[in-house]
């Protein structure tokens, strides 16, 4: 974890399919790119940009399609969505914007009783958009009801970190989509790790 807070991150990937080689039944391309980039704001501490594209070329059923990773969990997980569930987003076309920033206690270190506590205070917005062509909808015949964030989908967080010196707490609400059926509108999630 410490080269990833340090260096920035880049992440090719293509995958092929091709139809009847070791019993496929798929001709398909996927692409897929990844960019994190953290960036030192003097004494403002340490942003973190993270970006995504991908792209699925070919009919493909469910499970071959960029299904937006949500997080049903009670923990923080990085790159995923917390007020997402599973499978609420499928998309065969997608862009990801994730900006998280720490002010390493910037703000918290200035009031006398929270002081000795060390506590860090972070932010974030996860932004995506992405489609899913009616050719992958048909194909897919399930009782998931295809949605993709056509409109573009966005949560926002705000946490304190170091508590204890090992756990973290967040708080994130959903911007948009909060007219969805069981749409999760705000959550609590912890994460524990020890960073040196």
């Amino acid at each position: 974890n410490e080269v990833s807070d340090t260096y920035s991150t880049l992440f090719l990937n293509y995958s092929k399919g091709i139809k009847g080689l070791l019993n496929s039944d798929f001709d398909y391309q996927k692409v897929q790119l990844f960019y994190r980039q953290p960036i030192l704001i003097g004494g403002f501490g340490r942003m973190f940009t993270t970006f995504e594209v991908g792209k699925t070329f070919g009919e493909v059923p469910l499970g071959l399609l960029n299904v937006v990773p949500g997080n049903q969990s009670y923990f923080t997980i990085e790159n995923t969505y917390a007020l997402l569930d599973y499978y609420e987003f499928v998309t065969d076309t997608y862009a990801s914007l994730h900006i998280e920033h720490s002010f390493n206690g910037r703000f918290l270190s200035r009031i006398p009783f929270l002081r000795k506590l060390n506590l860090r205070e972070i932010v974030g917005v996860k932004a995506l958009w992405g489609e899913i062509s009616d050719k992958n909808i048909a194909l897919s015949a399930s009782t998931i009801n295809y949605l993709a964030p056509t409109k573009g989908y966005y949560e926002y967080s705000v946490g304190i970190g170091n508590i204890f010196k090992v756990f973290r707490l967040d708080f994130s609400w959903r911007g948009n989509y909060k007219d969805l059926p069981g749409a999760n509108k705000f959550a609590i999630k912890g994460a524990f790790g020890f960073h040196f």
